[in-house]
């Protein structure tokens, strides 16, 4: 029972230490630029929430709840078609 266990560990060996050297840092680089991107998004986006004008503040909490909860859908959401929305209301 042992020995098969150690038969099923899963190892690296199989792939050679110099193949593609620095692909980990390559990795860890895009990672890291794309994270960056990430939260300039998220806050400029916040900022632009806080500061319109098109909404009170039910409309702006609402929209900050949705780009907490969607981090990345809730800021291209909010670029692309709520910060010029048009808001109808009833009154004359």
């Amino acid at each position: 029972m042992i020995e098969t266990a150690r038969i099923l560990v899963v190892s690296d060996d199989w792939l050679p230490r110099d193949w593609m050297p620095g692909v980990a840092t390559s990795v860890v680089v895009v990672l890291a630029v794309v994270a960056a991107l990430a939260a300039i998004l998220f806050i400029s986006s916040l900022i632009s929430i806080l500061a319109s004008p098109r909404y009170t503040g039910g409309g702006k909490l609402l929209w900050i709840i949705g780009i907490f909860v969607f981090p990345i859908a809730g800021p291209l959401v909010w670029w692309l078609g709520g910060r010029n929305a048009q808001i109808r209301t009833d009154r004359p």
